[in-house]
């Protein structure tokens, strides 16, 4: 059976713009996270360890 390519409904295309738009605040807010830490870190392996256990990139860019 082969799958046929639908146009995206009102709803889906809503939806399609939401999630890109919390993808972005996402990685927002793990940047200004990683410069948070970055800014308390007491030195590189200090905040490579800090990043790490969070979860977060030094340097990520939006």
């Amino acid at each position: 059976m082969r799958s046929e390519r639908r146009p995206l409904s009102a709803e889906t295309s809503e939806f399609a713009r939401a999630r890109v738009s919390a993808e972005l605040d996402l990685r927002v807010q793990q940047e200004h996270a990683a410069r948070t830490v970055a800014g308390h870190a007491h030195d590189v392996d200090d905040l490579r360890g800090l990043l790490d256990m969070l979860g977060l990139e030094a340097g990520a860019r939006v």
